[in-house]
């Protein structure tokens, strides 16, 4: 059976070696792009099960990625965990409003990024089997 495939998504580079380690160590392919742009570049190559996706980045920051992923219809389906310092309110409201599915709080703990990226790749991997096997009965 294939790995979960997981885009992590932010400009500092040890941050996304970091958390791509955290991925591999836990049974998930994991690629890297440092901004938005980036971003939506490897999403048109290959659809991933989950992106984790940084706020604050050069070009086309996590909001601004977030609002053009989920407004594609292609994209749309592609769970989000936005990942930010910044942990009021206001910013945690923005990233939904952005289309996010979940955010984490930046120092990030392994053990809640892998729970959060194995519950939204789970549901993205059971959807696309719903609509697969849902093809092949019409």
């Amino acid at each position: 059976m294939a790995k979960p495939y997981i885009l992590v998504v932010d400009d500092n580079k040890i941050t996304t070696k970091l958390l791509h380690r955290f991925l591999d160590a836990n049974g998930y392919e994991a690629t890297e792009a440092y901004d938005g742009i980036e971003c939506l570049e490897k999403v048109a190559e290959r659809h991933p099960d989950a992106i984790v996706l940084d706020v604050m980045m050069p070009r086309l920051d996590g909001y601004q990625t977030a609002t053009k992923l989920k407004e594609d219809p292609a994209t749309a389906d592609i769970p989000i965990v936005i990942v930010t310092a910044l942990n009021d309110v206001q910013n945690q409201l923005k990233a939904i409003e952005s289309g996010a599915d979940d955010f984490l709080n930046k120092p990030i703990e392994e053990k809640l990024l892998i729970a959060k990226v194995k519950l939204l790749s789970s549901l993205k991997i059971a959807r696309n089997k719903i609509v697969e096997l849902q093809k092949n009965t019409n």
